[in-house]
């Protein structure tokens, strides 16, 4: 007799029969194209792949942390990064102390206060609160200088790396020409503030350099202080020269300008002072506003009277210097506007870093031109170094980015070159020489071309050298770009940051290393004097600690 099914029993070969009836949907599902959007099977593959990319692009924590420091501002980030990840100023607004409101209380402040903020200052002192240090340390307090430098790094640290101070490599970029007190307090502050096991101090005309992908080049550096001229070869710096004539003198005379303007304004004259000692009356802030939005810099003489034969041409810059701009009133920046022509922006350029109305005889050694530093360096390099060098030129630092900056030094050094030539002889006697010499070339008429026989084949072969045949050959064969050599040419580069980035990435070894301990024991009293140090290859496994000495380098 047969038994009726249970309720379990029905329940159980149901939920088999819809089981297996499903996997065969999912099946046929699978070999047929969906006609609707569906999850993929792999989103668990994907995801576990996503989440591994992620932990994988972190930030290792034995990489480097590179600052550049200059006098004017601080720039720090990672290695291998393109850019800092910022840029900290020095100022009065950095350098509050604990209950200092000013900052917030400007805007309340009494007749009494900014009468006395616009009074006039004294050149020498109006721009010293913004600077870090001063290349002339005679009036410098060092102890004030090492304060702001620890203040700097910890704000740094704390508020943009967002990592432990002393806890990775550190690299320094710095200037080679830097005073030796200077850099003991650089050092000293930082090795006896935080637990860096070593730096590593690079120098920024080379890292300049290999920031543009070159191995040699003419770095121009128009600094805050002082315009520096360096010869780089092989990423080693064969000849520095300097002037004073930087973007504090560029600043100050556009302050002294806009305080004519300023006293123009009020009706007041300023009685028998020459204009070099001339006060200033306005903000630093609104006077480096208007040099970084409004100053710009003519083309040489020459070229401005050629272009100048069209005045329908829109490039014309006597037509762009005759245009009327409106800027901010000196006297009263935040309510009044004056309007000026564009080409007086241009006179404190000329001024401050041309020297224009100034003979040459008439200027120290450390106040010339920018365009005679840049002529004076080629001409102290080696003729190949120089043929190389010059056709490398970068221009880098503050100054670079004025507008008609960089054409107007190489056209200024090319008049030079054509005046000069490259001989380091000058005077009334030689130009005579040389007069007479390119007389006498003009009296010899050379022979007529049809009287000279032409050369045959074998006798142009037998002239060329075959090892200079073989190498056309292969130049020819493996399709190379030609070498740029001895001609006037600027190139582009990302900075000394991002070359000392690159190289600190690449893993190659710093010729300035110097360890906690050694540093703590002897200061820089235990660098070596040796110049023949050479470098350890990464690749031979050297640490920092086989070292038996170190030194100084370019710094020494």
């Amino acid at each position: 007799m047969a038994t009726a099914p249970t309720a379990a029993a029905i329940d159980g070969k149901y939920s088999a029969t819809s089981g297996s009836n499903i996997r065969s949907n999912l099946r046929h599902s699978q070999q047929r194209p969906p006609n609707t959007p569906h999850t993929p099977q792999h989103s668990r593959g994907i995801s576990s792949f996503a989440s591994t990319s992620s932990q994988g692009s972190l930030r290792n924590d034995e990489d480097a942390i590179i600052f550049e420091i200059g006098s004017r501002w601080l720039r720090a980030g990672f290695e291998g990064d393109s850019t800092p990840m910022c840029s900290v100023g020095f100022g009065p607004e950095e350098s509050r102390r604990v209950g200092d409101y000013r900052g917030w209380a400007r805007n309340n402040s009494s007749q009494a206060e900014e009468k006395t903020r616009q009074e006039p200052v004294d050149p020498d002192f109006w721009a010293s609160p913004y600077e870090l240090w001063r290349m002339d340390l005679r009036d410098m307090d060092l102890g004030l200088v090492e304060d702001r430098i620890e203040r700097a790094f910890r704000e740094t640290y704390n508020k943009y790396l967002l990592t432990d101070a002393g806890t990775s490599r550190l690299v320094l970029v710095l200037p080679s020409l830097m005073p030796h007190p200077l850099l003991s307090s650089v050092l000293s502050t930082l090795f006896s503030r935080w637990r860096f096991p070593s730096i590593t101090l690079l120098p920024g005309a080379a890292m300049a350099t290999a920031a543009a992908g070159l191995r040699a080049a003419l770095v121009v550096d128009i600094g805050w202080a002082e315009t520096t001229v360096t010869g780089v070869y092989e990423y080693r710096e064969i000849a520095i020269k300097r002037s004073t004539r930087g973007m504090r003198s560029l600043t100050t005379a556009m302050g002294r300008f806009l305080s004519r303007l300023a006293r123009k304004d009020n009706n007041e004259a300023q009685e028998g002072q020459p204009a070099a000692l001339e006060a200033i009356s306005v903000d630093f802030e609104y006077c480096e506003d208007v040099v970084n939005r409004f100053a710009w810099c003519r083309p040489c003489g020459h070229d401005e009277e050629s272009t100048g034969q069209d005045e329908e041409e829109p490039s014309d810059p006597r037509l762009v210097s005759k245009k009327i701009v409106s800027i901010p009133s000196p006297s009263t920046p935040g309510l009044n506007y004056i309007e000026l022509p564009f080409g007086s922006l241009a006179e404190p350029v000329e001024q401050a870093l041309f020297a224009q109305g100034l003979a040459d005889c008439v200027l120290d050694d450390q106040e010339k031109p920018l365009h005679v530093v840049v002529y004076n360096t080629l001409l102290a390099l080696p003729p190949d170094i120089r043929g190389t060098c010059m056709s490398r030129i970068i221009f880098v630092g503050g100054g670079a980015h004025i507008p008609g900056i960089r054409r107007r030094t190489i056209q200024e050094v090319q008049a030079l070159v054509d005046q000069y030539g490259w001989s380091p002889v000058r005077g009334k006697v030689v130009d005579e020489q040389l007069r007479k010499l390119q007389d006498l070339r003009l009296s010899k008429q050379p022979p007529p071309a049809a009287q000279q026989p032409e050369p045959t084949h074998e006798e142009k072969a037998e002239e060329q050298d075959f090892v200079e045949q073989k190498l056309r050959r292969n130049n020819r064969d493996k399709d190379l770009k030609p070498f740029v050599h001895g001609m006037l040419r600027d190139v582009e580069s990302l900075g000394a940051w991002a070359g000392a980035s690159l190289v600190t990435a690449l893993k190659v070894r710093g010729l300035v290393e110097i360890e906690r301990e050694k540093y703590v024991q002897h200061g820089l009293a235990g660098a070596s004097r040796d110049l023949d140090t050479h470098v350890p290859d990464r690749r031979s496994g050297l640490r920092a600690g086989d070292r038996s000495s170190w030194t100084l380098a370019g710094w020494g």
